[in-house]
């Protein structure tokens, strides 16, 4: 990442990580069952790769079962990719099946290219995850207080989005100095007193919070002006076609994961943070703070939508490709339906069924 200062108008030549540190999907017991099932099936996968990130999400609670890579019938292979840039270059050339808790951003730039995967569930909506912090020393308390401050953020993030969002609804673009950054270079800036305020998700969002910060809430604000980011799942659409009960089985054990975190908060909370390496009460106040989609959510049409019938994310997907191209990270912005062609919530349908 670059730390030059650059305002809202300047643009970065790279794409930075997509953010999202999200993690494995392991499985409970009837995922896992579910799987096994595939055993008696001809022509069965060799092995399921899966890419994930360095996040506290209930896929940590799978995870740290382990139970979905213990299926005896497809060999399951995680990998933490880093970034949904690097999940849709290693997609594009077959090397991943699964991209799990992929932002928004990454996604709408891989549909936008023409990567050969499709949407196929919903981890979260990013909520206030991810959402500005300002130095409290810096006596920001208004939009207005903004100007002239320097605010960090890594380039073509959700984050980022957002942020583009908050100063265009407030008419601040090229009055606040941007400065593009890594999640782990913001912090280092903060702590070096050179930067106001970041737009950015845990744990450096915790980290600036914990030294001199304060939450400056804008996400609410910028839901309703059509600003939302959130997690996907995407499967390339070679897995869907050749080994569909696996996809099936895939999202059943997201599900249970989901589930615990509702029935059970305290174990879930347990695994995810022996899952992470952080204490539970890390985890918890983590976790809370997204706005986790449960397989049913997902399938309305405040989402995905149901098979035929796709949901708002195509829309949020094409808003979002319009973002990208402003900070002229991908060329063209294809029709919605590009968009929607990508979402196939056939797999997630038949998980809940």
């Amino acid at each position: 990442m670059t730390d030059a200062r650059l305002d809202t108008e300047s643009l970065a030549p790279q794409w930075a990580a997509s953010r999202r540190r999200f993690f494995t999907l392991a499985a409970m017991s009837a995922a896992a069952v579910a799987v096994g099932s595939q055993r008696a099936r001809a022509g069965a996968m060799a092995s399921l790769r899966i890419g994930t990130f360095d996040e506290t999400n209930p896929t940590a609670i799978l995870q740290a079962s382990g139970s979905f890579t213990r299926t005896g019938a497809t060999k399951v292979v995680w990998s933490n990719i880093g970034s949904g840039g690097a999940f849709n270059t290693t997609a594009a050339a077959g090397g991943i099946d699964i991209g799990l808790g992929l932002g928004t951003s990454p996604v709408a730039a891989g549909l936008a290219a023409g990567i050969p995967y499709q949407i196929i569930g919903m981890c979260d909506n990013i909520a206030g995850a991810e959402e500005m912090s300002v130095r409290v020393a810096a006596n920001i308390k208004t939009p207005a207080d903004f100007v002239g401050k320097k605010v960090a953020t890594p380039f073509g993030s959700t984050s980022n989005f957002r942020l583009v969002g908050f100063l265009t609804t407030h008419g601040l673009l090229g009055k606040v100095k941007v400065l593009y950054m890594s999640p782990p270079e913001i912090v280092a800036a903060w702590k070096r007193g050179e930067i106001d305020a970041a737009y950015v998700w845990p744990p450096a969002k915790s980290q600036l919070l914990a030294d001199g910060g304060a939450v400056f809430e804008t996400y609410k604000e910028l839901d309703k002006a059509g600003y939302v980011i959130g997690d996907l799942i995407a499967c390339r659409n070679a897995v869907i076609k050749s080994h569909p009960e696996v996809v099936v089985a895939f999202l059943k054990a997201y599900g249970a994961a989901i589930d615990l975190w509702t029935t059970d908060q305290a174990k879930a909370v347990a695994l995810c943070a022996k899952g992470t390496g952080i204490s539970p009460a890390e985890a918890l106040a983590d976790m809370k703070e997204y706005e986790f989609i449960t397989l049913k959510q997902s399938l309305s049409q405040a989402w995905l939508g149901a098979p035929g019938k796709p949901g708002r994310l195509a829309d949020i997907l094409h808003r979002t490709a319009g973002f990208l191209h402003g900070q002229k990270s991908i060329p063209t912005v294809p029709a919605v339906s590009v968009f929607a062609a990508g979402i196939n919530s056939a797999p997630l349908a038949k998980a809940i069924g």
